[in-house]
């Protein structure tokens, strides 16, 4: 045990692969077990998390590529943005785009759109609020999870690269 503690510290892309690994689990368990369905913006922070999962495995294949960890962080920004943007349009700070506003526009004949509610799986709006856990929307623990979480890479970057300059 004390031998993988010394490697999650000295080992960024495997902290960011079980960050990745955490939050897709937990987005999967509320769609999957809780029935909440994902947004537009929601199934977008996903593939953030994906690609950080993704990033993370080539981090720990090629540990002489520092840039894979870096990329993370990137990634991790990504997602912070997209929950930022996500917030503004629960908010209504601004306004939600076509693929997440709650309004559906009709696009077809009856019998197309019978075919498509048969066929399209359901997907949530983006511009109604979110459920609430002790009093916090969904859309903020999800943001609040990715800043933690970039901030902690960028502690566990710096601690472990300091002021080296190779990438």
């Amino acid at each position: 045990m004390k031998t993988f503690t010394q490697n999650l510290k000295k080992s960024p892309a495997l902290i960011a692969l079980i960050l990745s690994s955490i939050a897709l689990i937990f987005s999967l368990f509320l769609e999957h077990f809780i029935n909440l369905l994902p947004c537009y913006l929601c199934n977008l922070q996903r593939y953030g998390y994906i690609a950080i999962l993704i990033l993370s495995i080539l981090g720990i294949i090629y540990k002489r590529r520092r840039i894979y960890n870096f990329l993370t962080c990137i990634a991790f920004c990504l997602i912070i943005a997209t929950g930022v943007w996500h917030k503004g349009i629960e908010e209504y700070w601004w306004e939600a785009s076509s693929e997440c506003a709650s309004i559906n526009y009709n696009i077809g004949s009856l019998k197309e759109e019978l075919d498509n509610i048969n066929t399209e799986k359901p997907i949530a709006a983006c511009d109604l609020s979110s459920p609430e856990f002790m009093s916090i929307t969904l859309v903020e623990w999800s943001l609040l999870y990715a800043f933690i979480s970039l901030l902690f890479m960028i502690y566990i970057l710096h601690k472990n690269y300091g002021n080296k300059n190779e990438l």
